[in-house]
């Protein structure tokens, strides 16, 4: 069972005891496409992405998720998972069985909580969709800082920006150029992986 500090607080006891801690390199593969489901995945601490490969040889990100976040539970729904996952950094994950997490959600409190999760990691998926969508990259990174801002109205980017531009879909110099023009034009502050729209 995983350090106490480590469970969210709405696992049920049996979940909490059956979750298994996970560590992972950067660079690391959590689970590859067509592996089997054997269970879902909560974030500790770093991050994972789900990704698939096109036949151009790039890659498509799928959903990502960082510390305080469940990740593939779309795999619920699956007997095998359709992406790639793998570590944009260290990471640290808990490991929740199928079968453990089937009987948690018999369990009212913890199948509300679950299910806000979900509600949230949609809403941030949709978000992602209706952004690569966007025509230009500068609509792309506004968007991005306008919907995935804190409650501080910061955007903070946990990641080397090659991997902000793979997120948006952009090659990575442009991306650089769409900030240093946002930025000259004082659209947007920056202090290294952090941003914050000026108005």
């Amino acid at each position: 069972m995983p350090d106490n500090t480590d469970i969210p607080p709405y696992f049920t006891p049996a979940l909490a005891c059956a979750a298994r801690r996970i560590s992972l390199t950067k660079g690391e593969a959590l689970f590859r496409e067509g592996q089997q489901v054997a269970g879902i995945y909560y974030v500790i601490s770093g991050e994972v992405k789900a990704l698939r490969h096109t036949s151009a040889s790039n890659e498509a990100v799928m959903a990502r998720a960082k510390a305080g976040e469940l990740f593939a539970e779309s795999a619920i729904a699956a007997p095998q998972y359709t992406c790639d996952a793998v570590a944009v950094k260290p990471s640290g994950l808990l490991f929740l069985p199928m079968e453990d997490l089937e009987l948690a959600l018999t369990d009212a409190e913890f199948s509300k909580a679950f299910f806000l999760a979900n509600a949230a990691n949609a809403r941030r998926q949709c978000s992602r969709y209706e952004r690569v969508r966007l025509r230009s990259a500068r609509e792309r990174v506004l968007h991005l800082l306008a919907c995935e801002a804190g409650p501080d109205g910061v955007f903070h980017w946990p990641a080397p920006l090659t991997e902000l531009a793979v997120e948006l879909a952009l090659e990575p110099e442009t991306l650089y150029r769409v900030l240093r023009e946002l930025e000259t034009a004082n659209e947007i502050t920056r202090d290294k992986r952090s941003f914050r729209l000026t108005s």
